[in-house]
């Protein structure tokens, strides 16, 4: 199981990034509609229920495609990171496994990896995300994406990646590090975790032999 260990982490990341973007495409479209147009609505309610009165259901999914150019990568690369850095701060320090401190501190240290590392990967899809915000019609994500080619050649999907990673690298690294104070504080081990991906590991190979 081993060697799925790094291909169960992208397909899990990757489909929970997947239905993630149903959920954040309505919330956001209501949200940018009254940030574009403060008239629209008094509230997020009045906004969303104007926009399902007047464009139906499909206008507050329309946005999912262009959500997942941003939250798969970032996923991906956020568990995939952060579960080889951490791998391999073990290998090169084995006593951190035996001490709290220096186990939450190889989580943190690899969580804000993992966060640099996202930021990065999906950085080009959040600026062309912006640019389809601040477009004052509608256009494509291959449409924005060709107007920051046009306007600032390769660097302009690279545009704020400094903050990114900075802002990422803190909110990732806190992700895991409360992750793991609560799983030290429950008791549960890593061990226990990798029997599950073993297990999966284990089931996969075997249907893939049939």
């Amino acid at each position: 199981a081993t060697s799925l260990e790094v291909p169960i982490i992208l397909s899990a990341a990757g489909i929970a990034a997947f239905f993630g973007s149903f959920i954040i495409a309505p919330f956001e479209t209501v949200r940018i509609r009254t940030v574009a147009q403060p008239e629209y609505g008094n509230n997020i309610f009045a906004a969303g229920g104007k926009i399902f009165k007047d464009e139906g259901i499909g206008a507050f999914f329309n946005s999912v495609p262009v959500f997942m150019l941003k939250e798969i990568p970032f996923a991906c690369a956020k568990f995939t990171v952060f579960d080889i850095a951490s791998t391999k701060l073990y290998e090169m320090y084995p006593a951190a496994s035996e001490n709290l401190q220096l186990s939450l501190l190889v989580t943190l240290t690899s969580g804000t990896f993992g966060g640099i590392i996202a930021a990065i990967v999906s950085n080009p899809a959040d600026c062309t995300i912006s640019e389809m915000k601040k477009a004052s019609t509608e256009i494509s994500p291959v449409g924005a994406a060709a107007i920051l080619l046009e306007t600032g050649g390769l660097s302009a999907f690279f545009k704020g990646l400094t903050l990114r990673m900075v802002f990422y690298s803190l909110m990732v690294g806190g992700q895991f590090l409360l992750y793991d104070t609560v799983r030290f504080a429950l008791g549960v081990g890593s061990d226990d975790l990798k029997l599950y991906l073993d297990v999966l590991g284990s089931a996969i190979s075997t249907n893939a032999g049939r």
